[in-house]
């Protein structure tokens, strides 16, 4: 008896430690991107830059102090800014305009607090700031058509004209400069009345310099009819074009030998060191990036923010440009090719992790869906507009394939079977090259941007997502591409890593729609049955161990071949799993958000003592702002008391979290603020020496 006990015991054991899993998440500090906003750059040298959300949801305000090395993502007790312009003053103070929300807000403390100062600016977005020599601020919407003015700084403001403002500069005798969709209007008397210029009219200018001499130097077009750079010595009588013509300038710098930089929608940056005799081009590294923002430090580095693709910067006159933030980017699939090297599909072309040194590095290319790595190391990567390209030697260079030679498509994914036999879906329909992409067949599968499912399984079985009449179709070929059968129908959006087969013949399909979730066939597609429903997931990995994780913007496991769940982690709003893959003992997973991640998956005893913290850790608050529950998750890195207090604004504690002895370990304690009103609140943790405040908001 006291032996079949012992069992049991053993074996509750042995369960507890098989069930007790856990991801432990470190972020890869990439890929690179963003839609940025706006850059400013302070006296200190610390660089801020705001993105805004479309297509990609990034949204925030970011903080370098390293010359853009490492960035931090800037707190503040209201939502995520969603930037369109900054502003810093000479005391450094820092002002943010963004688009809805509430529209401007102010830092005087270096971003440590804000406020909100929209009193009476009564339009719904702010586009740029400008101040007058005596100290009248203004701000103006470039989409609904009004300019403010505040006599008080920012505690109220008052409408000044009905004018589409793109950019403000002052001159030494206090002209305000504002240009427009419609071109460059000047005040005379701090924003009480406009006048148009009479020759820069009916024109976008997107931006303005003076010099010290002021000397007038403007930037022309916006969406489109740009005509370079002109340049006025008499307050802007008379203009002179500097060149660049037809060209949409969205932004200009002066150099610190007064060199003057422009930055232009389609063709990289410029320079001149001639007042525009003469313009030479810099492109190496800005492939088919716009140059909506542009900086220079006092160092003479130079700064570009993409609208679509992050930051780029140049500490050698613009010769080559790195790709160095902001590390938001979506994440559309990965590769790996030898031990350390992690290929990344992105917005802003192929970006490359060395895991050995831990940097990304921007090999090209634009818009990119997908890459695959032939067993040659030859990669190919699918576009969305601008067809399939081939590389030879690991991104150092690219040519473009056979593919769209008849007419242009979007691909959305490709898959190398192996050095000859390449698959690519289309907008069209799927293609198959067998001569390692010189020529090119369709065939009968329709696939779209809803159904782009490419995967080759252990059994060396390819399998593809296609269009039916009604719904989505899953194929299954065996002889690589010649034939296909139906496997299932029924699906809606399969992405490019929406399937995932293991070598005992599970396959699991990932559903956008969540009424689907996770769907799963035990005998290699003979049957189906749904075994996650009620949750969106974009992206599924199975092993044949039975671990299973499927990604939304919640992170769930099974360990018993989807079975039974587990709830993991939150990862923000609309921030998808976009892929998950497993490689050297690793797993990575992909965001439409927040880059990419290497996760372990900790699942015995063992496995979390090779993870104990090695540093002590407060974390942020989730969620936050909160009502009235959030939860704070801390590290402990050696057995002692810890302590966790909230105080109020003021400084008065409010509440103990915890006040007893913890293990080394990770931790998580829950806040209730039922009984407070809404408000800015602290928290600080305290261990030994160790001692860290963090900020979080209450809204009711």
């Amino acid at each position: 008896m006291k032996q079949i006990i012992f069992l049991i015991f053993i074996l509750v054991v042995f369960l507890k430690g098989m069930y007790a899993q856990e991801l432990i998440w470190k972020h890869t500090g990439g890929p690179m991107g963003g839609i940025v906003g706006d850059m400013a750059i302070n006296s200190k040298g610390e660089i801020y830059a705001g993105v805004y959300p479309s297509w990609n949801v990034y949204t925030g305000l970011y903080k370098s102090t390293d010359n853009g090395e490492s960035w931090f993502k800037v707190e503040t007790q209201f939502e995520d800014f969603e930037v369109y312009t900054i502003y810093i003053t000479k005391e450094d103070h820092i002002w943010v305009g963004t688009n809805f929300q509430d529209r401007i807000y102010l830092s005087t403390d270096n971003g440590a607090t804000w406020e909100n100062k929209k009193t009476g600016y009564n339009t719904n977005e702010c586009w740029a700031f400008g101040e007058s020599k005596d100290g009248i601020m203004f701000a103006g919407d470039g989409q609904y058509i009004q300019l403010y003015r505040s006599t008080d700084y920012g505690e109220n403001w008052e409408l000044s004209a009905n004018l589409r403002p793109l950019v403000f500069a002052t001159a030494s005798n206090n002209i305000v400069y504002t240009g427009t969709h419609d071109g460059l209007f000047t005040t005379t008397d701090n924003g009480l009345t406009w006048a148009q210029n009479n020759f820069l009219a009916n024109i976008p200018v997107s931006s303005i310099l003076i010099d010290s001499n002021d000397n007038i130097y403007c930037g022309t077009g916006y969406y489109a009819n740009g005509n370079g750079v002109f340049y006025s010595t008499d307050g802007g009588q008379n203009w002179t074009q500097l060149g660049l013509s037809g060209k949409v300038v969205l932004s200009l710098s002066f150099d610190s030998q007064g060199n003057i930089y422009a930055g232009t929608k389609q063709d990289g940056l410029f320079k001149t060191i001639d007042m525009g005799q003469t313009w030479q081009q810099y492109n190496n590294g800005l492939y088919r990036k716009d140059v909506f923002r542009l900086k220079l430090n006092k160092q003479d580095h130079i700064f570009v923010g993409s609208e679509n693709e992050g930051i780029f910067r140049s500490t050698n006159y613009g010769e080559s440009f790195e790709h160095i933030g902001l590390p938001i980017s979506k994440v559309n699939n990965i590769v790996f090719s030898g031990d350390s090297l992690v290929f990344s599909a992105t917005p802003s072309g192929v970006q490359v992790y060395q895991t050995h040194n831990k940097e990304w590095k921007n090999l090209g290319l634009h818009n990119v869906e997908a890459i695959t790595i032939a067993s040659s190391n030859h990669l190919y990567v699918a576009t969305f507009d601008e067809g399939l390209y081939k590389s030879t030697d690991l991104g150092k260079s690219w040519s473009l394939t056979n593919l769209t030679q008849d007419s242009l498509m979007s691909v959305y994914n490709v898959l190398a079977i192996n050095n000859d036999t390449i698959f690519a879906a289309t907008e069209f329909n799927l293609r198959m090259s067998t001569n390692g992409g010189l020529n090119w067949s369709a065939t009968p599968i329709k696939t779209t941007f809803f159904s782009r499912v490419l995967y080759l399984d252990h059994n060396s079985n390819l399998w593809v997502s296609g269009f039916g009449v009604n719904n989505y179709i899953l194929y299954r070929s065996s002889n690589q591409g010649i034939t296909f059968d139906s496997v299932y129908y029924g699906f809606y959006w399969l992405y490019q890593n929406s399937l995932s087969v293991t070598s005992n013949n599970f396959v699991y399909v990932s559903d956008l729609p969540p009424e689907i979730g996770i769907t799963r066939s035990s005998n290699y597609g003979l049957t189906w049955n749904n075994v996650l429903p009620k949750q969106i997931s974009k992206s599924v990995f199975g092993n044949h161990q039975g671990l299973v994780i499927a990604g939304s913007d919640s992170i769930f496991t099974s360990i018993d071949f989807g079975n039974t769940w587990n709830y993991q982690k939150y990862l923000g709003y609309e921030n998808f799993t976009t892929e998950i893959e497993y490689y050297n003992g690793k797993y990575y997973l992909g965001t439409d958000r927040t880059g990419l991640y290497v996760v372990d998956v900790i699942t015995s005893v063992d496995d979390k003592e090779k993870n104990l913290p090695k540093s002590y850790q407060l974390f942020q608050n989730f969620p936050n702002p909160f009502n009235p529950l959030t939860k704070i998750k801390f590290k402990v890195q050696k057995s002692e008391f810890v302590q966790i207090r909230v105080y109020d604004i003021l400084g008065k504690e409010i509440k103990t979290l915890l006040n007893e002895y913890k293990t080394i370990g990770s931790y998580e304690v829950e806040f209730d603020a039922s009984d407070l009103p809404s408000g800015v609140y602290f928290y600080r943790m305290v261990s030994g020496e160790y001692s860290e405040t963090k900020k979080m908001l209450l809204l009711r």
